[in-house]
């Protein structure tokens, strides 16, 4: 996960501007058909939270979670940080 993080990951110029930086956490379900669904974010800026948003879009299909034979609906959560230096 963080491997696809880093390498799909750019800092929005309109962010860089305005100086914002924090955390952003996202929150989303892996279905039991393996589709990321349910993408829920909270950050300091809604441009940063965007930009989180476009991230995860971009996470291919995965492999759902199991439980015994059958498919299970797994929740995930991931921090992004924003860090200007």
């Amino acid at each position: 996960m963080q491997k696809h993080v880093k390498r799909y990951f750019r800092y929005p110029d309109v962010a860089i501007e305005m100086r914002e930086q924090g955390r952003v956490s996202v929150m989303f379900k892996i279905g039991t058909d393996g589709v990321v669904k349910d993408v829920q974010m909270r950050g300091p800026s809604k441009i940063l939270e965007k930009e989180a948003q476009r991230i995860i879009s971009k996470l291919p299909q995965m492999t759902p979670g199991k439980q015994g034979k059958s498919n299970v609906v797994v929740p995930y959560s991931i921090p992004i940080n924003f860090k200007l230096e």
